[in-house]
């Protein structure tokens, strides 16, 4: 390749035209310098034929017979002696390059732009190697900024996989993150609209982000690549990498678990494994073994991720702030819907009312959800009065857009029926057009004209009894107790709607009453809050024997974790039954679970004085006034207490001082002990 020579002549008629090309190449090239002293031409000869001797590389020669280019993996150059040669080292995508010339004192610039123009010749063909996609594909990779609560940032890679926003990268990324934003090749930040779905064990995750137009993005291979079969590993600018598929293991259904050879840096993490036709066929991921090798999680397992209703309580979804996107099973996505009203506050849930409505357009809930979220929260929304009106418009459209929506116009109109009771029941002054009590009751009866149901049924009743036609309430509700529809709530509501009749039923009263305590047993929390106006009610009319059974049953149902306050309602009921023993254990109990309260001991002393026993009453008394000496009653209690021991003239004193606290039933006994 090289003759012997004495001397390298270069002559170069155009250096200008030689700097441009190094202006516009040296930029993407990244050159690791080796340099060695030799003496002896032959040398130069042996390490130029190399390539043509077995060792497998490829070489390229400039039009310049002074200058040798080659390309192969050689240990050293260490071993020039004679000669003045100097040899340099480049690495291009994932190949190492050599080229040498003999050193001449009085031609070391020619010799720099000889240099120059064997990098040129190298990178043309470094660049007719590389695959033609890579300028597009480089396109679709992203760098990722997370921030966590307390406001800390986490940056990584990703890239697109589908052009309306959805993309991957790596669960480690997004863990404890609230919100996280992505950068494009070309600069544009967009936000992360939600988490498709994730694999905490895998550390991979599939994300949406809010693209404002399509975006370029990575085609995803379907099918299991092959070993030996070439792999690129393509960042956002630098260099490409090249190497082969060297393991593939299958994890289960779709993971394929990919091993290159190709060393990956920390910078590197996340970016796309490609095969030689531009798809991607994996996540990059580090080398835990430490042996300098790249791995990957295939992606179109990854983009098969999707979160369902159960996985977003699983902690690889809590622990992650943004929301998580919508499951294609509908019913999952309102049970996830549903969460989130319970979670988010207004502002965030409009937000994610807005997604539903995206995701699921034909639906008719998300518009519905979305009116009553306007009607509820219009005050949050919205500051001015009328920004609040705007809302209500914007609802009005939204029910509207439902009803069109709905398969059954008779459930459009009790919906549109139903919000606008509940505006009303909430604001009893608010009146505007559209929104009045004319109109949702105009609503439901077509509703009920087209399907008469008994929860339509339930709903004119609630109008009637906001209207204060309790006759005509009592009698829907009855409507809906007939039917299979009846609930606890419904028994109950025709309850309080009988008992606000002139003439009442007292037995039919406290039977539907009882009616509404029976069919909530079920659920612990409800039957509580049911039994709780049984025993009001019952209170109400004298019937103690009853109430002290609903207390018993209340007390069943808490499984005995009841408050001091309990015992001390329970005692009030004993008391006025005249079952002073269970009054007296109860108020005991009142008492040893708050030593505290006043009230306690005073009601301790009115059980010891029914009882006959001054004296004890005394003691009780006297602690009472110990924690409060300006409670009245206990002062009104002491002189009772007194006056039974026959020391009237300390009575009398006990009276004046709760006179002077303001007691109201004192001046009787006054008038009759002390004048």
């Amino acid at each position: 390749m090289l003759k012997s020579q004495e001397k390298l002549n270069l002559r170069f008629k155009n250096l200008s035209f030689i700097n441009k090309i190094f202006n516009f190449q040296f930029s993407i090239v990244n050159l690791i310098y080796t340099f060695a002293v030799a003496k002896n031409n032959r040398d130069v000869a042996q390490l130029a034929s190399a390539p043509r001797s077995g060792r497998g590389g490829r070489t390229f020669e400039s039009s310049h017979p002074d200058f040798f280019c080659f390309s192969n993996s050689l240990p050293t150059i260490a071993f020039f002696k004679k000669s003045k040669i100097l040899c340099l080292k480049s690495s291009l995508l994932n190949e190492t390059h050599y080229f040498c010339a003999e050193i001449n004192k009085t031609e070391k610039m020619r010799l720099f732009y000889g240099f120059i123009l064997c990098v040129y010749c190298l990178v043309l063909q470094a660049q007719r190697d590389m695959p033609r996609w890579v300028d597009n594909a480089r396109k679709a990779i992203i760098t990722i900024e997370t921030f966590d609560k307390y406001g800390n940032v986490r940056k990584g890679n990703g890239f697109f996989v589908q052009n309306t926003g959805e993309a991957i990268s790596d669960y480690t990324l997004f863990s404890g993150a609230e919100s996280a934003i992505v950068t494009d090749a070309d600069g544009r930040q967009m936000q992360v609209n939600s988490i498709i779905g994730a694999d905490e064990m895998y550390d991979v995750i599939y994300f949406k982000v809010t693209v404002p137009r399509n975006v370029p993005f990575l085609p995803v291979a379907q099918g299991v690549p092959e070993i030996g079969a070439e792999v690129f590993l393509l960042p956002i600018k630098e260099v490409v990498q090249k190497g082969e598929i060297e393991e593939i293991t299958l994890i289960k259904d779709l993971i394929d678990y990919i091993k290159a050879s190709i060393p990956l840096t920390s910078s590197q993490i996340s970016l796309p494994l490609l095969n030689v036709g531009g798809e991607v066929i994996a996540i990059a991921q580090a080398d835990a073994s430490g042996k300098n090798k790249t791995y990957g999680v295939s992606t179109r397992y990854i983009q098969k991720l999707r979160n369902s209703s159960i996985d977003i309580f699983s902690k690889a979804y809590a622990s992650i702030g943004i929301r998580s996107g919508w499951s294609n099973n509908v019913d999952e996505a309102q049970l996830a819907l549903l969460y989130y009203s319970t979670q988010q506050d207004a502002s965030t849930y409009l937000e994610t009312l807005n997604d539903f409505i995206n995701h699921f357009p034909t639906l008719s809930d998300g518009y519905n959800s979305r009116a009553s979220h306007y009607v509820r929260n219009r005050d949050v929304l919205a500051e001015s009065q009328t920004a609040q009106m705007k809302l209500l418009d914007l609802a009005m459209e939204d029910m509207n857009k439902a009803l069109k929506l709905e398969p059954k116009e008779d459930e459009g109109l009790y919906n549109q029926a139903k919000l606008i009771y509940e505006a009303l029941l909430n604001d009893s002054t608010f009146q505007t057009n559209g929104w009045n009590i004319g109109v949702a009751s105009e609503k439901l009866q077509r509703a009920i004209e087209i399907n008469d149901l008994p929860y339509y049924r339930q709903l004119e009743g609630d109008m009637a009894f906001f209207q204060g036609d309790f006759e005509k309430a009592y009698n829907k509700y009855m409507i809906v107790n007939q039917s299979s529809y009846a609930s606890s709530l419904s028994f109950f509501l025709a309850a309080k709607a009988k008992e606000m009749l002139p003439e009442t039923n007292l037995s039919e009263l406290i039977a539907l009453m009882d009616s509404a305590v029976i069919r909530s047993m079920s659920v612990p929390s409800d039957a509580a809050a049911y039994l709780q106006e049984s025993i009001d009610l019952k209170m109400q009319y004298g019937l103690y024997a009853d109430a002290i059974k609903d207390y018993d049953q209340l007390y069943r149902v808490l499984v005995g974790n009841v408050s001091d306050a309990f015992y001390y309602y329970r005692e009030q009921a004993k008391f006025r039954k005249g079952d002073l023993e269970g009054a007296l254990i109860d108020i005991e109990m009142a008492i040893a679970l708050d030593k505290q309260n006043a009230l306690y001991y005073a009601e301790e002393a009115s059980v010891y004085l029914r009882m006959q026993d001054p004296v004890k009453a005394q003691e009780s008394v006297e602690k009472a006034l110990a924690l409060d000496d300006e409670f009245a009653a206990s002062h009104r209690l002491l002189g009772v207490c007194l006056l039974r021991q026959e020391k009237k003239n300390e009575a009398c004193k006990a009276f004046q001082q709760a006179k002077e606290l303001g007691d109201p039933i004192v001046d009787k006994l006054i008038e009759e002990n002390c004048r």
